[in-house]
């Protein structure tokens, strides 16, 4: 599982990554991650520019979060693991738009036995700030990129199953 301190270890070494450095990352990405790039490229290619490289920039971030966690079982993941976790990301979302108020408890629940809910708070805490152009998501753009990220996260937990 992904902690907490990793994710911190993640955001802090990009955070020092020069323009070359970050361009160089996402080529490592992309080689390293290939079918991953290309679902977020797919999946967000029709949204705004923005929405896609916000998806790419976290969907790099998870990446680099999961290193951190296990850098020895940083396996490849294949098409069929993202669209395996693709349906399991859209019956995961399914379960938590049918909660009603009731069921709260049930969300919260779920949230806690997700095998990666730091990655996930990580991704719901980004969402929620201002692009760095100070433009703020709006809730139906926060759902797209968060189904993509989910997917993301769901492909890598998948790859050591």
């Amino acid at each position: 599982m992904v902690t907490n301190e990793f994710l911190e270890q993640a955001c802090s070494e990009v955070s020092e990554y020069s323009d070359d450095q970050m361009m160089s990352e996402f080529d490592r990405f992309f080689q390293d991650q290939p079918a991953i790039c290309d679902f977020v490229v797919e999946a967000t290619n029709e949204s705004d520019p923005k929405i896609q490289e916000l998806s790419l920039f976290l969907a790099y971030m998870v990446f680099k979060a999961v290193k951190y966690a296990g850098p020895d079982d940083a396996k490849v993941v294949t098409p069929h693991m993202i669209e395996s976790a693709y349906h399991d990301s859209e019956h995961w979302i399914d379960q938590l738009s049918q909660a009603d108020e009731p069921h709260m408890e049930e969300i919260s629940t779920k949230l806690q036995e997700e095998a990666e809910p730091h990655l996930i708070r990580y991704i719901i805490s980004e969402l929620n700030q201002p692009l760095e152009d100070g433009a703020e998501l709006e809730d139906e753009q926060k759902g797209e990129v968060f189904f993509v990220l989910k997917t993301v996260i769901s492909s890598l937990a998948r790859r050591t199953e």
